[in-house]
C-alpha cells in the first residue's frame, strides 16, 4: 500500500508538470487572428477592401510571430522588433501597429489576454510628403479643369461638396439600382466603399460658392448615362456614358493641376484629388462646425476627422 501510494504520487506529479509545460492556457496567435477576422466580417460588417487589408496585415504578423506561438509567449519587446523591421517603410509600420492594437483589443475582450501589449508600443512617425490643397489652389485648378473634359470639374465639385472619397464620387448614380452604392434622390445617398458607413446629404448643401443641386444638374448633359461622372467622348477602352475609372479621375485632376501651375509646398509632392476631401472637411469645420464635418465625412471617430483637418503647415493660421 505504501509503495502504491508513492508510485501514484509520482505519476500525478509528472502529469501535472506535463500539463503545465506543454499546454499553455492562452490560445495560439493564429487562433486569435482567425477570431479577430471573424468578428470584423460577421459582427462589425466591415467593407470588403477593409477586410482584405486587415487580413493582409494580420498574415504579416502571423508570419513574423509564428501561427503556433501562444499569445502568452509574445512580449512587447517582440512586437517592437517586428515593427522595427519596417523602419524603411514607416507607413507599413504604422498599419502593422494599428492592426496589432485591434487584434489584441479583441483578445482582451475574449478573455485571452489581460492587457493590450500592442498599444504599449510607440506609434511610428510618418512624414506625409504630399501637400494639402488650399481653397485658392482648388479654384485655380477648377478653372483649368473647365477647359478640359467636362467630368473633371464635376468630379471636383462633387468631392468638395460631399466630402467623399474618390471611389465614392465615381460610384454616384442618378437613380438607385440593385447594386447601387451612391445615388441621387431627395438627397445624395452614399454607402461608403471603404467603411460601409452611410451618409445622407441635403441637395441644397453649399460651400465655397458651389451648390450640390447645381452640380448634379450640370452632370446631366446630352450623353445618356447612369453615372454622374461619365465620359463625354469615346476613349480607348470607354465609350460616351461609361463610368469614369478612379485612376482616370486622379489623372484628370493632375492634368488640371499641372496646367494651373500648382506645385507642392516646401519640397512636398503636389496635392492629389484625395486632398479635396481634406479641404472640404476643413471648410465645413470652419463654416458649420466640427460635428457637421465629421457627419458628412462619414467618420465614426472625431479623431479621424481631426487628421483631415491638419493642414500640415501648408496654410497660414489667421490670427484676429
Amino acid at each position: 500500500m505504501a509503495l502504491n501510494s508513492a508510485i501514484y504520487s509520482s505519476i500525478a506529479t509528472a502529469r501535472i508538470s506535463s500539463i503545465v509545460e506543454n499546454k499553455p492556457s492562452s490560445p495560439t496567435f493564429g487562433r486569435v487572428l482567425s477570431r479577430h477576422l471573424e468578428l470584423c466580417e460577421k459582427k462589425r460588417k466591415l467593407a470588403a477592401n477593409t477586410l482584405k487589408n486587415k487580413a493582409s496585415t494580420g498574415r504579416a504578423w502571423e508570419k513574423a510571430l509564428g501561427p503556433g506561438t501562444h499569445l502568452s509567449e509574445i512580449t512587447v519587446r517582440k512586437l517592437v522588433e517586428v515593427l522595427d523591421s519596417y523602419e524603411d517603410r514607416p507607413r507599413m509600420a504604422l498599419a502593422m501597429r494599428s492592426a496589432a492594437v485591434d487584434i489584441w483589443k479583441d483578445a482582451v475582450e475574449e478573455g485571452w489576454a489581460d492587457d493590450n501589449l500592442a498599444a504599449k508600443t510607440r506609434a511610428p512617425t510618418v512624414t506625409v510628403k504630399r501637400s494639402r490643397l488650399t481653397l485658392e489652389d482648388f479654384l485655380l485648378i477648377h478653372a483649368k479643369a473647365l477647359t478640359l473634359d467636362a467630368w473633371i470639374p464635376r468630379a471636383m465639385e462633387l468631392a468638395l461638396l460631399s466630402s467623399q472619397r474618390r471611389e465614392d464620387i465615381a460610384a454616384i448614380e442618378f437613380r438607385r439600382g440593385k447594386d447601387t452604392t451612391a445615388w441621387v434622390d431627395d438627397r445624395l445617398y452614399v454607402i461608403q466603399g471603404k467603411t460601409g458607413n452611410k451618409v445622407s446629404i441635403p441637395l441644397d448643401t453649399s460651400i465655397a460658392g458651389f451648390n450640390l443641386s447645381t452640380t448634379i444638374k450640370a452632370c446631366r448633359d446630352n450623353v445618356v448615362s447612369r453615372w454622374l461622372v461619365h465620359h463625354i467622348r469615346p476613349r480607348t477602352l470607354s465609350k460616351p456614358g461609361d463610368q469614369v475609372w478612379i485612376d482616370t479621375i486622379t489623372k484628370g485632376f493632375a492634368r488640371a493641376r499641372d496646367l494651373a501651375g500648382v506645385k507642392g509646398e516646401n519640397g512636398k509632392m503636389p496635392p492629389t484629388f484625395h486632398e479635396i476631401r481634406s479641404l472640404s472637411i476643413r471648410l465645413y469645420t470652419e463654416s458649420r462646425g466640427a460635428d457637421f464635418a465629421q457627419a458628412i465625412a462619414g467618420h465614426k471617430d472625431a479623431a479621424t476627422t481631426a487628421i483631415y483637418r491638419d493642414v500640415r503647415g501648408d496654410e497660414w493660421v489667421k490670427v484676429g
